[in-house]
């Protein structure tokens, strides 16, 4: 759909995006066919979607290899509308990955923006963790906003930073003594941490059914009985 008629919301999220990838020179293209309501190959009534199973709102951009597709969550945090608006914008993934390669369609990702104050809300929270890790036709990542409009970039950046867009390795000369990039060295084995609490942080942190603070909870819990086994 043309940006002109995208809601503020949405249109924010897009130009941050573009911005992103340019700071790390990465191209952006415009992909007004992978918000469509046609699948590639010719417009039927075959290879049309209704309107009622796609989202009202949508931008689909390439970044680099990167084929986005991007949108808004619902106004309200519940698990019904958020489902809803799932469901649609899946369809509408499915429709992206008709103009992509099987290489391309791997890459697809889909980048969902909350509502305003929905950053500090347990509830969006949540249902924020349920849509990322649908792994259906795309890979997802919510935005979720703060309620205060100048806090936007903060936001923004830390968002980011668990995006392709993210950079770290840019910043890596800037920390010295990172434990964690240690855990093999003899040193530092022998300066308290041992082998065991080691190989045991390293299966928390690979564990993908744990939430982020379950996983620090683990952690702290797997030091706290260091050298006690």
């Amino acid at each position: 759909m043309s940006e002109a008629l995208l809601s503020p919301s949405l249109w924010d999220f897009a130009e941050r995006l573009r911005a992103s990838a340019k700071e790390v020179a990465l191209n952006v293209e415009d992909r007004p066919e992978l918000a469509g309501s046609v699948f590639c190959g010719g417009e039927t009534s075959a290879t049309t979607l209704n309107p009622t199973d796609l989202p009202p709102e949508k931008v689909a951009i390439t970044i680099g290899r990167y084929a986005i597709v991007l949108g808004l969550l619902p106004d309200v945090p519940t698990l019904e509308a958020v489902r809803e608006t799932l469901r649609r914008y899946r369809n509408q993934c499915v429709v992206a990955r008709s103009y992509l390669s099987a290489n391309q369609s791997l890459d697809l990702q889909l980048m969902l923006v909350g509502p305003r104050g929905s950053e500090r809300q347990n509830a969006w929270r949540a249902l924020a963790l349920m849509v990322e890790r649908d792994d259906r036709v795309a890979r997802k990542l919510a935005w979720l906003r703060p309620e205060d409009a100048q806090l936007d970039a903060e936001s923004y950046d830390e968002f980011v930073k668990r995006s392709f867009l993210a950079r770290p390795w840019d910043s890596a000369d800037d920390f010295e003594d990172v434990a964690l990039d240690q855990l093999s060295e003899t040193d530092v084995m022998s300066e308290g941490l041992p082998r065991s609490t080691a190989d045991e942080w390293e299966r928390i942190a690979l564990d993908g059914d744990k939430t982020p603070d379950e996983i620090v909870t683990a952690l702290v819990k797997a030091w706290e009985r260091r050298g006690k086994a």
